[in-house]
């Protein structure tokens, strides 16, 4: 286990001197880059008015953060890193009242501990958000510099796209849920530098996106709902977003995994209803397969293989089924006669096929291993481990982008010729990814799926949902 320093530069008085204290990383991921990983924030007051800056540098595990503020009162005052990048008035769950800078949210819990406690604690025993109080100087100024591996700009501890908050009392580092810190009196979103992204919000307040495709002849990205089955089309030039297919038919009552065949016709995962789905380039139903029944099934991901077939993940049975040509569904390869373990949890998620037409890869999400199989004689062969929680994949020639869904990353993996290895060459961000699950290439860019599907068993999800698109890297 890692120690997690706070390490105080130049602040003056930092209270319950905290100069090195435990804490725990948790599969934290950093990009191999040259140039550190930064972000900052303009820190403002209810009124609009700049009174301050954040500046957040990533050095390897550590995270160099810099807060200068003014117009505060002497004395010292609580921080903290807030749950969403919402710096506008909102509900304060703690008093249910409306509040300044309350869009916010609560405080940052990536170890989802329910308890405010002192900045070394571990994250899985309270916030990682709390951090230590500014101190204040009687001419109303503060500069504060720490050093913390509780929080990065990458990752599940991950802050992009989050907002730091400074409040108006001390922070006493034990009262639930904020230290008794009082009202929120200055905020700044948390914002990458050097990077550009265009969000596209999908109306569903509960919609939990999860698969994408893309029609390059009709300029549509099409998302689908992993809670009740809607597929939506958004217009990928305006962002204009319409439904496509009303989700809870036959079969549907979710959508994972999507694509696109050369007919225009739309291929969807059916998730723990077993089945895969089919439906007309206007929407109409065309079929609906269903795999064998068992008590557990989850039909996670599919691809059409340039041999005519489509093949598909289930990430809960040991098999990868056929759909051949004249809709006909089978079981292709039963995964328990190879290499290929399942165990507890997610398994076998997503599925590509490679431009040959020689192989198919597919991550395991629960070991992070990636997979060939040779789809002439059913060979398989592991390509590399290191890609836990690898969710939804694109290949574009030896180039594979692998969405790891609570890493918080898209990982880009650089294959041999014959796909049979691969290493990582970049994880990367964004700027600041939401449990993202799949992706698409629209040309020289990409589309991710922020799923937040980690909100589906608790927690708040943070609302539009969207999709995000950014150059290929």
């Amino acid at each position: 286990m890692s120690k997690s320093i706070f390490k105080t530069l130049a602040l003056g008085t930092l209270a319950l001197g905290l100069a090195s204290v435990g804490a725990q990383i948790v599969n934290m991921t950093m990009p191999p880059a040259s140039t550190p990983l930064s972000a900052s924030a303009v820190l403002r007051n209810p009124q609009g008015q700049t009174v301050g800056s954040v500046r957040m540098v990533q050095n390897g595990m550590n995270l160099q953060i810099t807060v200068r503020s003014s117009g505060l009162t002497p004395g010292q005052h609580g921080m903290h890193v807030h749950e969403f990048g919402r710096c506008i008035p909102g509900v304060d769950a703690a008093i249910n009242e409306v509040v300044a800078f309350g869009g916010a949210g609560g405080h940052f819990d990536p170890g989802k501990s329910g308890n405010h406690d002192s900045p070394g604690a571990e994250n899985e025993d309270g916030h990682g958000g709390d951090l230590p109080m500014l101190n204040v100087g009687a001419d109303g100024t503060a500069t504060l510099n720490i050093s913390t591996d509780k929080l990065s700009l990458t990752g599940e501890n991950g802050i992009l796209k989050r907002s730091l908050i400074i409040h108006a009392q001390p922070d006493d580092y034990k009262s639930d849920p904020s230290g008794m810190t009082g009202a929120r009196e200055q905020c700044g979103v948390l914002e990458r530098a050097n990077f550009n992204t265009r969000d596209y919000t999908l109306p569903g307040l509960q919609d939990f996106p999860e698969g994408v495709a893309y029609s390059s002849s009709k300029n549509v990205i099409y998302t689908g709902s992993a809670t009740n089955g809607t597929i939506y089309a958004i217009n990928a030039g305006t962002g204009a977003v319409s439904k496509f297919s009303e989700g809870g038919a036959k079969g549907r009552t979710s959508a994972l995994g999507l694509k696109l065949d050369a007919k225009g016709q739309l291929w969807i995962a059916g998730g723990a209803a077993g089945t895969v789905s089919i439906l007309s380039p206007d929407g109409a139903p065309v079929a609906v397969l269903e795999t064998p029944k068992s008590p557990n099934p989850y039909i996670n991901d599919l691809i059409l293989a340039s041999d005519g077939n489509v093949y598909v993940t289930d990430s809960s049975r040991p098999v990868i089924f056929k759909v051949s040509p004249d809709l006909k569904l089978s079981k292709w390869l039963e995964l328990d006669r190879t290499t290929i373990k399942y165990g507890p949890g997610i398994n076998l998620n997503g599925i590509i096929a490679t431009p040959d037409g020689k192989y198919l890869l597919s991550v395991q999400l629960n070991t992070g291993e990636l997979w060939r199989i040779d789809l002439k004689t059913k060979a398989v062969k592991k390509v590399m481990g290191g890609l836990m929680n690898g969710d939804g994949l694109l290949l574009e020639g030896r180039t594979l982008y692998v969405v790891r869904n609570k890493n918080q990353v898209v990982s880009k993996v650089n294959l041999s010729a014959d796909y049979g290895s691969g290493r990582i060459t970049l994880e990367e961000p964004l700027e600041g990814l939401r449990f993202p699950t799949t992706l698409a290439s629209i040309g020289g860019d990409a589309v991710v799926v922020q799923g937040q599907l980690d909100k589906l068993q608790g927690g708040t999800p943070e609302t539009p949902f969207k999709l995000t698109r950014f150059k290929k890297f």
